[in-house]
């Protein structure tokens, strides 16, 4: 019987090192990511799931994040559908940014636990004096 793992995520778990203080956004980092970094970041800090080595998925995650808003504005400004160069009407360029961004923000989100799927799977560091629910189900003290 073999033992079939494709398709199946890393489960966030807290880290030795993690990263106790949000971090301000890179400076090459575009508004809409930034906004981004702003909402995601303190919870991510908060599970303690993140370390320095980390950060780097968080910027990729918030530059798609921002992505999908820039491609959506410019939808929202121009329709759905565009005139090319004959005059004919074709679908906005931008759906085709929209597309990539969303997956790749998807991919991301699941490997940081953003995701209602992966955020199942997370498990939230907590202070060593917290009772444990296997405590709390056993009826200790």
């Amino acid at each position: 019987m073999s033992h079939h793992t494709r398709g199946r995520k890393a489960e966030p778990v807290p880290v030795a090192e993690p990263v106790r203080a949000v971090p301000q956004p890179p400076k090459a980092m575009g508004a809409e990511a930034r906004k981004e970094w702003r909402r995601v970041m303190p919870v991510l800090v908060e599970r303690r799931v993140l370390s320095e080595a980390d950060i780097h998925a968080v910027e990729r995650f918030c530059e798609a994040s921002g992505d999908i808003v820039i491609a959506r504005t410019a939808i929202a400004a121009d329709g759905a559908y565009t005139p090319n160069r004959f005059g004919e009407l074709k679908r906005h360029p931008a759906f085709a940014t929209l597309r990539e961004a969303t997956a790749e923000a998807r991919r991301w989100a699941a490997e940081l636990g953003l995701s209602p799927a992966s955020r199942s799977r997370v498990e939230i560091g907590e202070d060593d004096s917290a009772d444990s629910l296997m405590d709390y189900e056993s009826g200790a003290d």
